[in-house]
């Protein structure tokens, strides 16, 4: 009985669960919906889609043998008490068996795809984890993703609210949820809401709860939840081609004994400038190579490895001037490092030449990235310090509707929402 409360008492103060990648070997983690890797980590309930996972282990030897596993968290990305047959029926853990050697590279690596099938039998926030040696207290990394089921409709409001005065760098969200059958007298209690902005789960608003309750649908406006630092354009790194045709802030590149090495130009911060419009990925990246070697034989089951494979790794030195050390550690940030505090990712001040320096490998293809501050007591990247924020910022937002009635056990993701903030 005494460890049967020891266990509970565990549980109910558990960690949340957040992105993370735990080995040092492990770079360019994507994971997406169907065969899109530009796309967000989500299935509907029943859809007939999969998630893709694929990841770089850069090393020399033979394969590691990896595991994946799937696990159910409540809203706050807590372990869920429910047993793994009531949301996941197909396997406790599976073996990664796709994986391939580089081919033709300076720097040699790995590289894993695992695939998700859709099997889930209930919706809510899920984790895959990947481990070693089907050993899951070896964990490599982890993802989160959500299963939705469409039982609400996610109305945004067209017209921009305008946020002035010391505000202004902020961008204030409205929208209004239809429950349909879910309409009851506890709607208040029973529904809430979260917030994403470009895919990051480090800086989601969440438990918002409706401002406004109609007798058809709920209204959410006028909240300091509602309300995000708009940011700004993210700076793009192409790699593609680094040896034929450089990109234009790439300052020289040069061997040495690890690898090719891509400076970069330096870069100023851009708080307190003016706005300036520009394309970007809103943080995401894709791997691609211009000089693939047409090789049709090497054909892994189908899926084209020209650029998974082929795609070589550069020394990227990324360089940022300051006059004095920031407050608190500056992170090159964007979704080749997860938005979490990865240390190889972080900045180092050089006092006498006045600038930030990182030197991190990033394989080829193009990047989307900026310059952020990590603030742990918010558990998130604050990019206006540095970048500045823009209220005329493109950025892309999720609704994520949450529902839980007394008689359920668990939260249920009954809706969710994507859209520009200019749509």
């Amino acid at each position: 009985m005494k460890r049967l409360l020891i266990a509970w008492m565990g549980y109910l103060t558990a960690a949340p669960l957040t992105d993370t990648v735990a080995d040092p070997h492990i770079y360019t983690v994507q994971f997406y919906r169907g065969q899109n890797t530009l796309s967000y980590p989500f299935l509907g309930l029943n859809e007939q889609n999969t998630l893709t996972l694929e990841f770089d282990e850069v090393r020399e030897g033979a394969p590691s043998d990896f595991w994946v596993r799937v696990r159910l968290c409540n809203r706050f990305w807590e372990p869920s008490s429910l047993p793994l047959t009531e949301y996941w029926p197909a396997f406790i853990s599976d073996r990664i068996t796709e994986f391939s050697p580089s081919y033709n590279t300076r720097v040699p690596y790995l590289h894993y795809r695992y695939q998700l099938v859709n099997r889930f039998q209930r919706s809510g926030f899920y984790v895959l984890e990947v481990f070693r040696d089907n050993d899951p207290t070896q964990l490599v990394l982890r993802r989160r993703f959500y299963v939705v089921e469409p039982l609400v409709k996610i109305v945004p409001d067209a017209r921009l609210q305008v946020v002035t005065g010391a505000r202004q760098g902020l961008q204030a969200l409205a929208f209004s949820v239809y429950p349909g059958s879910l309409q009851s007298s506890q709607a208040y209690q029973e529904f809430s809401c979260m917030l994403l902005q470009n895919g990051r789960w480090d800086n989601a608003r969440t438990g918002l709860k409706p401002t406004f309750l109609y007798p058809d649908h709920l209204e959410y406006r006028f909240q300091a939840g509602l309300e995000l630092p708009a940011g700004v354009e993210f700076r793009m790194l192409d790699l593609r081609s680094v040896l034929r045709r450089r990109s234009f802030q790439i300052e020289r590149t040069f061997w040495t004994d690890s690898g090719i090495v891509v400076r970069l130009m330096h870069e100023r911060p851009r708080a307190g400038l003016a706005y300036t419009s520009q394309f970007d990925l809103n943080g995401r990246f894709f791997v691609q190579i211009q000089e693939a070697l047409l090789d049709t034989a090497r054909q892994w089951q189908g899926w084209d490895q020209l650029s998974t494979v082929q795609a070589d790794y550069f020394w990227v030195e990324f360089r940022l001037e300051a006059s004095n050390p920031y407050p608190k550690p500056l992170y090159v940030v964007g979704g080749f490092m997860g938005w979490r505090p990865d240390r190889r990712f972080e900045m180092r001040f050089d006092e006498e030449r006045g600038l930030y320096i990182c030197r991190v490998p990033l394989k080829q293809g193009v990047y989307d990235y900026l310059y952020a501050l990590w603030d742990e007591g918010q558990g998130a990247f604050l990019i206006e310090p540095v970048e500045g924020s823009y209220f005329e910022a493109e950025n892309t937002y999720a609704v994520i509707v949450v529902y839980r009635s007394f008689t359920d056990r668990e939260d249920r993701v009954v809706g969710h929402r994507w859209f520009g903030y200019y749509e």
